[in-house]
């Protein structure tokens, strides 16, 4: 929804084709030159596909704002504060990503850095149903900066960054390895890393 309006502006003519699907399928889709391009962290296996950088971003945890833990702290989207003990969610519902993604293996390895077992997960592949439970105060999630910021519910929800130094994910657009580009392919992949720019941590820390 970010890109797209300008992109249609340039390209009017152009059908663009939406998949929205687990990461393992478009991982098969982009190998398979179903797709163009993909946007995802970057694969563990590159045997079959090639990529472009588009940002380093950062994972907030994303709390309600009422929650026990984290009432009184003022740790808003737009200026997070660090969570201070990662241990004190350990008891806590927390809704993760599938455990084969790799912003959960990130995760998981953060967790082992500061001993903390998480006792009480859901795991859901929607980062708009962990945002939309959290804002309803049941639980906490760990998302990517760019995922939260078109929430209607900002207002609800604390967020925090993890980790020292500060936890990044990377995000690239995946494509087929020596697959062919349209130029309005090509013009998308643009405009997205573009518009992300402001999200790369990489860049500005």
């Amino acid at each position: 929804p970010d890109v797209l309006p300008q992109f249609s502006q340039e390209y009017p003519d152009v059908q663009v084709v939406l998949h929205e699907v687990p990461v393992p399928q478009l991982v098969e889709l982009a190998e398979g030159s179903v797709i163009d391009f993909c946007i995802m962290h970057i694969p563990s296996d590159l045997s079959e596909l090639t990529y472009e950088l588009v940002m380093r971003e950062r994972i907030f945890l994303i709390s309600h704002k009422d929650h026990p833990l984290v009432r009184g702290m003022d740790s808003r989207y737009d200026n997070p504060r660090h969570f201070p003990d990662l241990r004190a969610l350990e008891r806590e519902r927390i809704i993760m990503l599938p455990p084969d993604w790799r912003l959960s293996k990130l995760l998981h390895n953060t967790f082992s850095i500061h001993n903390m077992e998480p006792q009480n997960t859901l795991i859901t592949t929607n980062n708009t149903t962990a945002i939309n439970l959290v804002a309803e105060n049941q639980g906490f999630a760990f998302l990517q900066e760019s995922g939260i910021s078109r929430t209607p519910y900002l207002d609800r929800l604390s967020c925090f960054t993890i980790g020292d130094p500060v936890l990044t994910c990377p995000m690239a657009v995946v494509y087929k390895k020596n697959g062919f580009l349209s130029p309005a392919a090509r013009s998308f992949i643009d405009l997205t890393r573009e518009h992300y720019s402001r999200f790369d941590r990489e860049n500005r820390d």
